[in-house]
């Protein structure tokens, strides 16, 4: 049965994500208007109400403003750490319920397995999620200053990964930021720059990863171009010409298969 996602937004004007597999589907984050959101998941052939639950990897608006509603509306559960809930706010808003996963947790939910991963951001307690159906896994990891020990090794065995891969260092110091704000995006508990997924996908990609999603990109301080251009030659440098790039824009993207089955015996072997 396929196993596939969809990001429905992505970027600092929200950032939502559709996983499916076997009649199961989850929501990571919900930062865009619920009437939004409704929208892009019909027009995804998808009805609100199947949706299982809503995963958010933190509080920021862009991940989680529109959680709450969502949540009453369609009656759809939430979930994620207790500072996530906390710094968001939603004990005092009226949703489905609400789910902690603490980090290092794994939660089954239907067909899907999601484990929460801790992540370094400047939030109350944030996380990175890996999403298994079988033997197949999709990492999801936005809004990190770096790629930690715990995330990297988190993502050693999926077979897709969505990363951020946020601003360009030239565009974001020349750019119209105040220099505090500058400071915070470059800073390790900020966002990730194209010179770092680069460096990751050069030496750390899974081997079996064969869908890479570059995501959450800054409107101001990059360019998609160049964010193709960084993680295509870091991919070069590593020899690995069997990893498709798909880049997001705030729309976000089609659907997107995460491969089954066997890892191919020249992978496993690098």
């Amino acid at each position: 049965m396929s196993f596939r996602f969809r990001v429905l937004g992505s970027g600092s004007s929200g950032n939502a994500t559709l996983v499916e597999a076997a009649g199961t589907r989850i929501l990571i984050d919900a930062g865009l208007g619920p009437k939004d959101l409704a929208e892009r998941l019909l027009s995804a052939g998808v009805d609100p109400a199947s949706v299982a639950a809503v995963f958010l990897t933190h509080e920021h608006s862009d991940h989680a403003r529109g959680a709450p509603s969502f949540s009453r509306k369609w009656g759809v559960r939430l979930a994620g750490t207790r500072g996530t809930y906390a710094a968001a706010g939603l004990g005092a808003c009226d949703i489905a319920g609400y789910d902690v996963v603490a980090a290092g947790a794994e939660v089954a939910i239907g067909a899907l397995r999601v484990r929460a991963v801790r992540v370094p951001h400047d939030a109350a307690e944030p996380v990175a999620f890996v999403v298994s159906y079988g033997d197949a896994s999709l990492g999801h990891a936005t809004d990190l200053g770096h790629l930690s020990r715990e995330v990297v090794a988190a993502f050693g065995e999926c077979r897709a990964l969505l990363v951020e891969s946020n601003y360009d260092p030239g565009l974001l110091r020349d750019g119209p930021y105040p220099w505090s704000l500058k400071e915070r995006i470059l800073g390790a508990e900020g966002h990730l720059s194209n010179g770092d997924v680069g460096r990751y996908l050069a030496s750390g990609l899974a081997a079996g990863c064969q869908q890479l999603v570059l995501a959450h990109l800054s409107q101001k301080n990059n360019h998609p171009e160049l964010v193709r251009m960084a993680a295509e030659q870091a991919l070069d440098r590593a020899g690995r010409d069997d990893v498709s790039i798909t880049i997001t824009n705030a729309d976000g993207t089609g659907w997107v298969e995460v491969a089954r089955g066997r890892v191919p015996e020249q992978l496993r072997l690098i």
